[in-house]
């Protein structure tokens, strides 16, 4: 650890890192398996939306089923939406249930009021007599149970960017068992 005084100091552990071609960040190599940097691509062949409705692209940052994180057991996507877009509206990419539960977050780029989602999301759950349409206009979190049929999902009167994730709880190979439904509500 280089210090500053009896403090550790960031910027000369930045240029002793440099000049060492220690790139592992300030982490040390024992904890580095615990470490994801960069994202990982979509499939870009897959596209969750449809042109005429507006199309998201997926990325990758955690995903235990791909092995980028094993360990975690846990998945992250994130795309930011900067127009009207529509996911879980085609055959290959519709509606689903995954033995998993899922988080699904939407959130605001507006610095002065985080509320401030800058558009409208529908996001529907269940199915038959049990389904609804949940309606968000601000910064929110949807939290979908393990065996819960959801999507499509809708975002419209977009004004600003606003960053989508979706968090795979406790995945396993859950994602693989997953149970598809077709489109609805297009």
């Amino acid at each position: 650890m280089i210090k500053y005084g009896d403090r550790p100091h960031l910027g000369l552990m930045v240029m002793e890192q440099a000049k060492t071609g220690n790139t592992t960040g300030l982490v040390s190599p024992k904890y580095e398996k615990y470490i994801v940097r960069g994202v990982t691509p979509g499939d870009p062949k897959v596209q969750w939306g449809r042109p005429d409705l507006g199309v998201m692209h997926l990325v990758w940052l955690l995903a235990g089923a791909k092995n980028i994180l094993p360990v975690s057991n846990t998945m992250l996507e994130y795309t930011w939406i900067s127009k009207d877009s529509a996911f879980g509206v085609t055959n290959d990419r519709g509606p689903h249930a995954h033995p998993c539960a899922e988080l699904f977050l939407f959130l605001g780029s507006n610095p002065n009021d985080f509320d401030d989602l800058g558009a409208e999301v529908e996001f529907w759950m269940g199915e038959g007599e049990d389904l609804e349409k949940v309606k968000l206009n601000k910064s929110g979190l949807i939290y979908v149970p393990k065996g819960l049929m959801h999507l499509p999902l809708f975002v419209r009167n977009v004004k600003r960017p606003v960053l989508h994730m979706v968090i795979g709880l406790d995945i396993g190979d859950s994602l693989t068992k997953t149970q598809r439904y077709p489109p609805r509500g297009v």
